[in-house]
């Protein structure tokens, strides 16, 4: 997708808004400064041009609402261009509330696929998911939602990590005070190879549990404060990996496998609205990721008998403005986000600088 298509989506969209009112179209541009584009030693920086569109068309009735949706995105990086991609994804959703402005279930789909660029294309893929969620209200601010999700991820390229993916969740979702909001859930999720391996240490399944714990409480009519927690485990104690040259390459080293390690997530955030147009955003995170089957190397690529161990500390502040007051749908955003990946493996310890800034037009 380059930036002819773009414009021709645009104008496509625009005519179509006087003819359909119910689309709704949003625009974007980001650019951002990344000094660390392959997170790890080497330290690889770049910049990176994003350009966004997304688009919805919605057919609404009192307790219903059918919705046809799109999402596009050209990623172009202006030194290391062989990282240049685009992914796009189609979707369809259907929401019925069994009760006026409440007890919404949600019924959807969708298909997506990215495109890379030379040497990368190897890593081209695509996805199919569906999914179902339903939300009932038990009592006075007291809410149960439940859901199931299938992905089918297919690596066209490697084959062998192809897989096919279910997640079942459920969460409670309680305000026990005017100001309070607690969210407390789990998840369960469940992977299978496409392809499967009649290997001795050789990863045909994977399994991972989640237990989250979230807390919001507005402090001030203009002040909101965030806590959570997250604490994951993974009873698989063996991966897939792919051979090549005497190396062994780890799904976790190509695709940041997240049924590899087992850790917890911590963290805060604070919102602050100083006025109607402006919001300031502060978070910190620390993580933690203790593999399950992931050696430790040498800067010769010989590996250790030492399971890899990273702990993950991350900053961030941003603020978005609201143009309205130049054009309705108008808006800029601004952040800066540091990372420090501590870990027992000297290619991944490093640290991470990203400074963005981004306009959003939507309607």
């Amino acid at each position: 997708m380059n930036y002819f298509t773009l414009k021709i989506f645009l104008i496509s969209f625009i005519i179509s808004e006087a003819v359909f009112p119910q689309l709704n179209l949003s625009v974007s541009y980001e650019g951002y400064y990344d000094d660390n584009i392959f997170n790890n030693y080497e330290q690889i920086n770049d910049f990176v041009n994003s350009f966004s569109l997304s688009s919805a068309y919605n057919i609404e009735s009192d307790l219903n609402n059918f919705q046809l949706y799109y999402q596009g995105n050209l990623s172009s990086f202006r030194t290391n261009q062989f990282k240049t991609s685009d992914s796009h994804r189609f979707g369809v959703v259907e929401t019925y509330l069994f009760a006026a402005d409440d007890n919404p279930l949600n019924v959807g789909a969708n298909f997506s696929l990215r495109n890379n660029r030379d040497d990368f294309e190897i890593y081209d893929f695509s996805q199919l998911s569906a999914y179902i969620n339903y939300r009932h209200k038990v009592f006075e601010n007291n809410y149960l939602l439940g859901g199931y999700l299938f992905n089918r991820n297919i690596f066209k390229n490697l084959t062998r990590f192809s897989y096919n993916e279910h997640n079942f969740f459920a969460r409670w979702i309680s305000a026990p005070g005017e100001n309070l909001n607690i969210t407390a859930g789990g998840e369960i999720n469940y992977k299978k190879y496409v392809e499967q391996y009649d290997y001795v240490d050789y990863a045909n399944d994977a399994l991972l549990f989640k237990l989250a714990l979230n807390f919001t409480w507005t402090a001030a009519e203009n002040v909101q404060l965030g806590l959570y927690g997250e604490l994951r485990n993974s009873p698989t104690e063996i991966s897939r990996y792919l051979i090549s040259e005497d190396y062994y390459y780890y799904e976790e080293e190509i695709f940041n496998d997240m049924y590899s390690n087992n850790g917890i997530t911590a963290g805060a955030a604070i919102n602050f609205l100083p006025f109607d147009q402006l919001l300031l955003s502060l978070e910190a995170r620390y993580m933690t990721r203790n593999f399950t089957s992931l050696l430790t190397a040498d800067m010769d690529g010989i590996t250790s008998n030492v399971l890899r161990q990273d702990k993950q500390t991350a900053f961030g502040i941003s603020a978005g403005y609201d143009l309205e007051f130049i054009l309705q749908g108008l808006s800029l955003e601004a952040g800066w986000n540091y990372l420090i990946n501590s870990s027992n493996d000297y290619f991944y310890d490093y640290t991470n600088n990203l400074i963005a800034a981004s306009i959003i037009f939507g309607f």
